[in-house]
């Protein structure tokens, strides 16, 4: 509900149609803090509600920086790969409480894939976050219920140039926030399928078609403890769902251990 209007649905943030690439699409999604809100979100993505939070706040973890590293040279005499860029910054995890840089936890970059842009990924303010979206007062206002620290993203392309993998993180101020925003998640668009071996995941498909250019998009959301993580697949044609559960099993290793 509108707090300021007792019986009318809370105002639907979007995200700028045409602003976002098929593969980091899925992730833009508002929870609403007192009823649901549906999303729209550009270029092909899925709209999807979400539905009542309850969960009491906890305390927030503040975020660091730092730059990226300098790639390797390869040896003069020996013809290798090179190896991804490595990432710099530093976090810990202690039970469900993540803390340092948010970027640290993104899925470590394969070895022969390469990372597109800042090695480190992109760290996001609540506020970032929120102009994104069509309406960024609202977002910003949703997001603040929900305790939301922050977030970030990476993304890199498969060492055989087929697919584009973007990997977003949203820090919460506890796992309830989190679990509350992954077990509200439903899609308008595409098809539902049961993640294995991911506990309390949500996996959508979106079939390549003309509306995206040929695209398949595999979405993969769930949490480990106060910070909820989405795993997004994209490149023509239709991505393996196995490669979209390998992908978060890593993420989870990484949140849930910090390697």
């Amino acid at each position: 509900m509108n707090p300021e209007y007792p019986g009318t649905p809370e105002p639907a943030p979007r995200r700028r149609a045409g602003t976002v690439a098929l593969a980091v699409a899925g992730w833009l999604v508002l929870a609403a803090a007192t009823a649901g809100a549906v999303v729209a979100v550009g270029s092909g993505g899925s709209p999807r509600t979400v539905a009542d939070p309850a969960a009491s706040p906890s305390a927030a973890r503040p975020t660091g920086g730092a730059k990226a590293s300098v790639t390797p040279s390869p040896s003069p005499t020996t013809a290798s790969p090179t190896p991804s860029p490595s990432a710099t910054v530093k976090g810990s995890v202690s039970g469900n409480t993540h803390s340092g840089d948010l970027r640290y936890f993104l899925l470590p970059v394969p070895d022969g894939d390469q990372v597109e842009g800042d090695p480190n990924g992109v760290a996001q303010s609540l506020g970032d976050v929120a102009k994104e979206m069509d309406n960024p007062s609202t977002s910003r206002r949703i997001l603040n219920d929900l305790g939301c620290q922050g977030g970030a993203y990476r993304s890199f392309v498969t060492n055989d140039g087929v697919w584009t993998v973007t990997v977003h993180l949203i820090h919460f101020d506890g796992s309830g926030h989190a679990s509350d925003w992954v077990s509200g998640l439903t899609f308008a668009n595409g098809h539902s399928f049961h993640v294995s071996g991911i506990s309390d995941a949500t996996g959508q498909s979106i079939d390549p078609s003309s509306s995206n250019g040929g695209n398949g998009l595999l979405i993969g959301v769930s949490h480990v403890g106060d910070v909820e993580y989405e795993v997004d697949v994209t490149g023509a044609g239709s991505p393996s769902r196995s490669l979209l559960t390998q992908l978060m099993q890593r993420q989870e290793q990484r949140l849930t251990t910090g390697v």
